[in-house]
């Protein structure tokens, strides 16, 4: 019995030793994709409306959110990912012509694990940099709201 619970007690100890702790620091913010047509605050409606009319990407911070709107009138923006370095958000993309003549809309939430909407959330970045085809860009508008959206 005695040898057993040192066996077991060995397997635990390299169980926990052994295992390689991996950095989830990326995994703490994502860009989460909304839906346009359900978005129900005029003010965020109207710029939505507003910035469709040039192409880019825009930051809107909001009381408690910020999103980040991919507008595509000439050009699609694609591959859309994000990633945290220190304490700066990468946000990277790719743009390609489009084929239709239709625009390529897309809004994103950025989403950050473990907060809250309240003042005591974490914070894991201070920065974003935009990153378009490989080059840093700027962000076409910010557009600050002081409202909870």
């Amino acid at each position: 019995m005695k040898k057993l619970s040192i066996v077991i007690l060995v397997i635990i100890a390299l169980f926990a030793f052994g295992c390689k702790k991996e950095d989830t620091s990326n995994n703490m913010v994502k860009l989460n994709r909304v839906d346009i047509s359900s978005i129900s605050n005029t003010q965020l409606k109207n710029f939505i409306n507003e910035a469709s009319q040039k192409e880019g990407v825009y930051q809107i911070n909001t009381k408690s959110n910020t999103y980040i709107f991919f507008n595509g009138i000439e050009n699609e923006f694609t591959d859309i990912k994000c990633s945290l370095d220190n304490k700066t958000l990468n946000i990277e993309s790719n743009k390609n012509k489009l084929d239709s003549s239709s625009p390529s809309q897309n809004l994103y939430v950025i989403y950050q694990k473990n907060t809250t909407i309240t003042n005591d959330k974490a914070v894991f970045f201070d920065t974003i940099k935009l990153v378009i085809d490989n080059k840093e860009s700027n962000f076409e508008n910010v557009f600050v709201e002081n409202r909870n959206i």
